[in-house]
């Protein structure tokens, strides 16, 4: 009987409406080119929501020149540009003016940090009333959130360019140390060298072991996206995911504050797939076109997952499933593991019976008006944390 009910599972999903919806970036509306490399390891294209108006990084641009990402603003028809940008710019101003205050300082003038008028206060509470506006929300609360997006977006964006900078410093420095262990290493084994250098006292020892890696210059930025206001950010990503006429089932962050924010306390939820992948980072700007790829024996799963009612025979299923991706992994691995190869963990959870959209708005505290449609296409909810875990230099 289960061969029977696995075969069923495999002929329904084949049905081009069954066609899988591609994975959704959240919470943040800032997506870096690393994570969308790694998610090409596994998917044919994956989606990010970003504020109306927003102008995608440059490093993203042959991600969505090639069709694999698919930047989306479904905002944009309701929202005056001009008066959005004249916001923005109003913002960025107090932001320079103040950049040099104090801890102390902003706490003096809490909520009072808007460059004019009870601006701030406003877009907070905006945010916090959104779930009670629910689908007829003003006008005035969609500018608020827009501009709330916009200005997390730019806050991400400089933050990751800050950590892209300071571990370019530290390859650097590193380079250098290697350089200079090297230079010991062969004056050690140079007589001459060697009797100068006894002259100026012992030198460091040379056991003959690989050196190990020394500390850089800056410490390593292992940034959680959603360290900073995730009930906030998740109210307002959730309000544009919501204005998409056919929600996604597959969601996925490199955020583990956010996952724990999304899934913590949620009975029933199931790890479906753990795995980890090496592989060879492309080099800055590029994108990639020889990388082993996963994408379809990963789509069959998730089709499955997605369209299928969960059951005992559909985990088990996926069980064998992983098993064979591991597989396959090591296959494509094979024994050349370059020094410097990038190692990221995939992580996968199932919500079995839960509508993404329903299931979202649950969380955000918005009352939707309306029960989960139990004869919906998609019956389970996927959600997917992705985690870098250094190179192998590192690891």
């Amino acid at each position: 009987m289960k061969t029977q009910e696995l075969n069923d599972m495999k002929s329904a999903i084949r049905n081009p409406q069954f066609a899988i919806v591609s994975p959704v970036y959240f919470p943040s509306t800032f997506i870096s080119p690393s994570l969308v490399e790694a998610m090409s390891l596994c998917f044919r294209r994956v989606v990010v929501y970003q504020p109306a108006y927003s102008k995608p990084q440059e490093a993203l641009r042959p991600w969505m020149d090639r069709g694999f990402l698919d930047v989306r603003s479904p905002s944009e028809k309701v929202i005056d540009k001009k008066v959005l940008e004249a916001a923005l710019r109003n913002f960025r101003s107090w932001g320079l003016a103040h950049q040099q205050a104090d801890m102390a300082y902003l706490k003096m003038v809490g909520n009072d940090i808007a460059p004019v008028g009870p601006e701030t206060p406003r877009i907070v509470s905006d945010i916090k009333a959104t779930p009670a506006k629910g689908s007829k929300g003003s006008e005035e609360s969609e500018f608020s959130l827009q501009l709330f997006l916009h200005l997390a977006q730019e806050f991400d964006e400089h933050s990751w360019e800050l950590k892209q900078q300071m571990n370019r410093f530290n390859d650097q420095y590193q380079a250098l140390q290697s350089f200079f262990r090297q230079d010991q290493i062969e004056q050690a084994h140079d007589p001459i060298s060697r009797d100068q250098s006894a002259c100026a006292g012992p030198a460091s020892p040379i056991d003959g072991r690989a050196p190990q890696r020394q500390a850089g210059l800056f410490p390593v930025i292992e940034d959680d996206p959603g360290r900073l206001m995730i009930k906030k950010r998740m109210t307002a990503w959730n309000h544009l995911f919501q204005k998409e006429p056919a929600g996604s089932g597959l969601l996925f962050t490199d955020s583990p504050l956010a996952l724990a924010y999304l899934l913590d306390g949620i009975q029933g939820k199931v790890e479906v797939l753990k795995f980890n992948i090496t592989y060879t980072q492309a080099v800055s700007g590029e994108v990639p076109k020889n990388h082993p790829t996963l994408a379809d024996h990963i789509q069959e799963i998730f089709d499955m997952v997605l369209t299928t009612q969960w059951s005992q025979t559909l985990q088990e299923s996926i069980i064998e499933a992983g098993r064979q991706i591991e597989a396959e992994i090591c296959r494509l691995r094979g024994s050349a593991v370059k020094p410097h190869d990038r190692n990221v963990s995939f992580c996968w959870y199932v919500l079995p019976h839960k509508d993404a959209r329903a299931f979202l708005n649950s969380r955000c505290g918005v009352d939707s008006g309306r029960e989960e449609d139990g004869a919906a296409k998609v019956k389970n909810t996927l959600v997917g944390l992705i985690e870098y875990l250094g190179s192998s230099a590192t690891s």
